[in-house]
């Protein structure tokens, strides 16, 4: 559409936030009003150059946190957007349970613009989706990490792989357990239904929440075992 037929559009019929529904002038590209926008904590610096997760204090250099000085895992980092705080919990709630797809635009875009110079997405040969088990799919009605996945790869021109990767057994919902139980529940929940997509590639793997990190590890790990060369982890927020 040209630029003056927009303006005109936008003139008469004024874009809203997809968060908040009100119309405002300023907004960020991904269309989220400046006063939404301000509830979104950024994840910053210092944090773990592993995991991603960022420290209590602003001061100093990156660091390996606890948990990646015990032991390496199978990915090789994991990065984030936002904190899962503030706006972030209700509109990821609306995305993913009540059936509001129509957020994967903005969130997905938020997503697909992040910027980090330990991350560049021309390093990746392909993008996949965390995935749901089919009848967790069957009751949504989609996956969310799909739909994010999705405007990535669009965004960036990246192939795109939502079958080499499946969830071959339901599991219990990961926010209903501890940090011991999420590992037990998800372990052994995935699998590769064809190892030559990824043999060789440098992948990009994409959830919505980072929280422990058993969910994506266990992912990475199938991932790896199949023949990737390296599995990085991107999500739109981290909890602590």
């Amino acid at each position: 559409m040209a630029p003056g037929w927009q303006a005109l559009i936008d003139f008469f019929f004024p874009p809203r936030c997809p968060f908040c529904a009100e119309s405002r002038e300023e907004k960020n590209p991904a269309g989220i009003c400046s006063a939404c926008f301000r509830q979104i904590r950024e994840v910053a610096h210092p944090r773990c150059p592993r995991c991603g997760v960022d420290f209590a204090s602003d001061l100093g250099e990156d660091h390996l946190c606890s948990d990646c000085l015990r032991g390496d895992g199978h990915f090789a980092r994991a990065r984030a957007w936002a904190h899962y705080e503030g706006l972030i919990p209700a509109i990821l709630a609306q995305f993913k349970y009540r059936g509001h797809s129509r957020l994967a635009k903005p969130l997905g875009d938020l997503l697909a613009g992040y910027r980090d110079p330990d991350l560049s997405f021309a390093d990746y040969g392909l993008v996949i989706p965390v995935p749901l088990h089919p009848r967790r799919l069957r009751q949504r009605g989609f996956n969310q990490s799909l739909l994010l996945a999705r405007r990535i790869s669009r965004r960036h021109s990246l192939p795109l792989d939502f079958t080499a990767l499946r969830r071959i057994r339901p599991t219990v919902p990961q926010t209903e357990l501890s940090a011991a139980e999420r590992q037990k529940n998800i372990r052994g929940a995935f699998a590769i239904s064809d190892p030559r997509p990824v043999n060789g590639k440098n992948l990009l793997l994409v959830d919505d929440v980072y929280t422990t990190g058993a969910t994506v590890e266990e992912c990475a790990k199938v991932l790896i075992k199949a023949g990737a060369r390296q599995v990085d982890v991107l999500t739109l927020a981290r909890a602590r």
